[in-house]
């Protein structure tokens, strides 16, 4: 079995992104408020004008930063406050309001550059379909390979719905506790293919830092996942999602999380054949580090396939992973998505 690992630059190679059609791009963390500022739809503009005040009040005009450095400046704002004690400058819950604004904002740049626009210009309730997702759906994954996610979108859950016929089974592969009679979770039928796996057929996808898809709630003490249909319409209030934001203190040992997190290092630990798309493994990212480090097992990788144009983020994940190599592993690079589907398996599933 094999285990795929995707990050933001996954999603930034689908076969739709084109940025003379849409300039709206899938974001990285590099550019998010670039493309934030690239949204069309006139029922963001609002919020969109407040995030940016909130950005240039706190990094001024001209500022650089990336949308982490952001959440982990509010996060540690907000921390010292409540050890030194407001004042006239900085309130708390003005840094939490202008927190809560930035985790809305994701689902807004999510939603503009990965819906299909309507008749009058503004995106749709309907997502578009990467073919190179789709691709990597039908012709490379297998019943029972692992899949690991750090992305907030749902692109490759929308390729296993419509492309994992016999693969993919979304009651049972996204690795949440069930209960009984499976009633802790709800929604799967809204992503489930025509044909879905066995439980003990079905690939597995563990979303590490949540999905605009997951709804967690903690009614009678019971933690209850919904998946939503929708995952990038908002309508009436806040869009509700349930997500790890970027900051520095992660909660991915607490709630529903706990559980994705051990059994994704379960599945990093069993791998043979790892392949990495479009995840860079950023140094300020402590908590992934630390699962690729402590997860993998020595000498155990047979291959392993970083898809990447970054030549340093290639040689960065390499490095992290090189405890699980041996001579006799084969090592590959890919550029870009489309080239790593277009080559078989058999090229870097070595025995």
């Amino acid at each position: 079995m094999a285990l795929f690992i995707f990050g933001a630059g996954a999603t930034r190679g689908s076969s739709f992104v084109n940025p003379s059609r849409y300039p709206c791009l899938p974001p990285l963390d590099s550019d998010f408020f670039t493309q934030l500022q690239k949204v069309q739809n006139p029922k963001h503009q609002p919020l969109i004008k407040r995030v940016m005040e909130d950005v240039v009040d706190l990094f001024g005009p001209n500022f650089d930063v990336t949308m982490e450095t952001v959440f982990a400046t509010l996060e540690h704002t907000i921390r010292m406050l409540e050890t030194t004690g407001e004042n006239r400058a900085f309130k708390r819950r003005e840094l939490v309001d202008r927190r809560n604004r930035l985790v809305q904002s994701i689902a807004v740049v999510l939603e503009g550059s990965l819906c299909r626009e309507n008749e009058t210009g503004r995106s749709s309730q309907t997502p578009r379909s990467c073919k190179h997702h789709n691709k990597f759906v039908k012709d490379i994954l297998q019943p029972g390979d692992d899949l690991i996610t750090f992305n907030y979108d749902c692109t490759l859950d929308r390729a296993l719905f419509e492309c994992g016929n016999r693969k993919w089974n979304p009651r049972y592969g996204y690795g949440f506790t069930l209960g009984a009679r499976g009633r802790l979770l709800s929604g799967d039928e809204f992503w489930s293919p025509e044909r879905p796996a066995t439980r003990r057929k079905t690939a597995h996808l563990y979303k590490l830092h949540g999905s605009l898809h997951f709804l967690v709630s903690q009614p009678n003490g019971d933690m209850r996942v919904k998946l939503k249909q929708r995952p990038y319409t908002k309508q009436m209030g806040n869009l509700k999602f349930t997500i790890i934001p970027p900051e520095s203190q992660k909660a991915y040992d607490k709630g529903v999380f706990a559980k994705l997190w051990k059994e994704a290092a379960v599945a990093m630990r069993e791998a043979r054949h790892i392949v990495v798309i479009g995840y860079s493994l950023p140094h300020s990212d402590l908590h992934s580090t630390a699962l690729f480090r402590t997860a993998i097992r020595e000498d155990r990788l047979q291959s392993l396939v970083v898809v990447n144009p970054d030549r340093g983020a290639r040689r960065r994940i390499r490095s992290i992973l090189q405890r699980g190599l041996s001579r006799s592993s084969r090592v590959l690079s890919f550029d870009y998505l489309q080239e790593f589907v277009a080559t078989p398996r058999r090229t870097w599933e070595v025995a």
